[in-house]
């Protein structure tokens, strides 16, 4: 008897409309990473988030803003404390905070997924206007994609699959979530590595990099050892 394929590891960049957590990230400069706890009652819902910036003031007009939409009934901050060592440095960004949000369970596209024997592998991390998804299936590839383009129809989404690998097949894949980086920390280091600066001999300078970006080099300099010493654990 063949022993059952592994699962497949789906990672998805997911935009749909009427999502307050994208448009959120869309009217400011905060990212919204969704820990995936979620409890449910009747049309709502209620999750537990953490907003993430570069800087505290960002999160208190992320916080309004997410106050403002008619299908959030519920805004609670959680304290620091409340969840523990383990969670606390497992935050991406300088700045974070915690929030319970009770809202519309139709306002996120997650029912849809996990509905359809999809688990989520990792929290769901929203910025500049798109959802990253990870997700376990014991679907087969053409299954995937088939009930993805359904998801889109029904949704009136935009689904964009980024990745498709069993998870036996590792070798490759980055070690490391870019999730514990803040919004500029990963734009800077994956602007990095899609030039090459990683790559020996570099196909990019840092001052290349740097123009770019519109930054002075030692800024990029700055952004990127932060971002090596986060992604490296040091």
């Amino acid at each position: 008897m063949s022993a059952d394929p592994d699962p497949l590891r789906v990672t998805l960049s997911v935009w749909h409309p009427d999502c307050w957590t994208i448009e959120t990230t869309e009217r400011t400069d905060v990212g919204v990473l969704g820990r995936v706890v979620a409890t449910t009652t009747g049309d709502r819902t209620t999750s537990l988030v953490t907003l993430y910036a570069d800087r505290r003031r960002a999160l208190d007009d992320g916080e309004e803003t997410i106050r403002s939409f008619p299908q959030v009934h519920a805004v609670t901050p959680v304290p620091a404390t409340t969840l523990g060592s383990a969670a606390r440095t497992a935050k991406p960004g300088n700045a974070t905070r915690d929030l319970l949000i009770d809202h519309d369970a139709s306002a996120q596209i997650s029912g849809a997924f996990l509905s359809r024997e999809f688990v989520t592998a990792r929290p769901v991390d929203t910025h500049d206007g798109r959802e990253r998804w990870t997700l376990l299936t014991t679907r087969s590839r053409e299954d995937v994609h088939d009930v993805l383009a359904r998801i889109e129809a029904e949704r009136d989404a935009d689904i964009s699959v980024e990745g498709l690998t069993r998870t036996s097949d590792a070798a490759g894949e980055a070690p490391f979530s870019l999730t514990s980086l803040s919004a500029r920390q990963r734009e800077v280091f994956e602007l990095a590595r899609a030039r090459g600066y990683y790559e020996w001999p570099k196909q990019v300078t840092g001052t290349e990099l740097a123009d770019e970006l519109g930054i002075a080099t030692a800024t990029l300099h700055e952004h990127l050892h932060k971002a090596e010493a986060k992604l490296l654990g040091s």
